[in-house]
């Protein structure tokens, strides 16, 4: 199988008044020059990021589903059309490969809110059942996040023993910085050593602590190649909310995160959902297609919008992030 560890790589964005530690997260893992990034002090504020990206690759996880919502064989890659901004794109990745190992990211909400209604522990659960259907190479990571702090707990591993351990430890205080966490993740997720990748954020979608806006994050999450799975655990009253207290619990902002990176968003009441949901996310990450093409290194470096379609007879839905920053393909 073709080995595309080298084309993930992380896209640089603009970002402004994030702090010094979590620009050193997310934009740490390569520079411009290949040289490593210069450390830079937690307490001082930046309050720009020069972009520097020039032409990088592009990998597109892709997920398709045939009207009557199940996966679907057999395509090819003479069966995929690939448009950025209007203009037909020839591929040089294709794979299909079902049985190819994953390198899962787990995010996992420790906030003093997911003490409630034993929200913590429906969320460990789900991970140590997707640990439990590991597959030879499989690997896993785990970070947790609360009072605007992103805390890696257990590093990309094939030996889940430590994460489990760990994972068991957590404990739920503080605060919800949602948005910061999930920007301070897809560079981490560079030391996965995987083609196929995802996030697993588990939360209640209370964000109470960012310094990132939603529309932020989803410009973030719209330049890297890793889809987000958001989990949003409601407790009984959530049925009996107002839409103005539905509001508060960010549900939107978990779909939008979602969407723009690929991935989508569940609602899970119970151990009773987690389990089925879990089982979901696993099976679809499998599933993905890989598709990928080298930019030009010509023209503008921008955001641009592609559009992946399926020319097969069929009726399908197909899921992919929505663009890349770099320079024209």
């Amino acid at each position: 199988m073709a080995d595309y560890r080298r084309a993930p790589k992380p896209y640089n964005s603009s970002v402004r008044r994030v702090p010094g530690l979590l620009l050193a997260l997310l934009f740490g893992a390569s520079t411009a020059a290949g040289q490593p990034a210069r450390p830079t002090p937690a307490a001082e504020e930046l309050h720009t990021y020069t972009e520097s990206v020039g032409s990088e690759y592009v990998l597109l996880p892709v997920v398709i589903l045939d009207k009557k919502g199940r996966f679907a064989e057999g395509i090819e890659q003479n069966d995929f059309r690939v448009w950025v901004e209007g203009k037909s794109v020839a591929l040089d990745t294709f794979d299909k490969d079902d049985s190819a190992p994953v390198s899962f990211a787990f995010l996992v909400d420790t906030s003093g809110s997911m003490k409630i209604a034993n929200k913590l522990e429906m969320a460990k659960q789900a991970i140590r059942q997707i640990v439990s259907n590991r597959r030879s190479g499989d690997e896993f990571a785990l970070f947790a996040f609360s009072d605007g702090e992103v805390r890696p707990v257990s590093p990309f591993t094939r030996d889940p023993a430590p994460l489990l351990r760990a994972l068991g430890e957590l404990e739920p205080d503080g605060q919800t910085a949602l948005f910061d966490a999930v920007a301070a993740t897809p560079s981490r997720l560079v030391e996965g050593k995987n083609a196929k990748r995802a996030i697993l954020l588990f939360t209640d979608g209370v964000d109470n602590a960012s310094r990132l806006s939603s529309l932020e994050m989803a410009e973030i999450l719209q330049q890297v190649s890793t889809p987000v799975y958001a989990i949003g655990i409601k407790n009984a009253a959530f049925d009996r909310l107002t839409d103005e207290e539905r509001e508060e619990l960010a549900l939107d902002n978990l779909k939008i995160l979602a969407m723009s990176s690929g991935g989508q968003m569940f609602l899970a009441g119970g151990e009773e959902d987690l389990r089925p949901l879990a089982a979901k996310i696993d099976a679809e990450v499998r599933k993905q297609y890989l598709l990928g093409f080298t930019p030009s290194g010509r023209g503008e470096v921008k955001y641009r919008v592609l559009v992946v379609s399926v020319t097969k007879p069929g009726s399908w839905d197909v899921r992919t992030r929505r663009g890349y920053r770099g320079t024209a393909p």
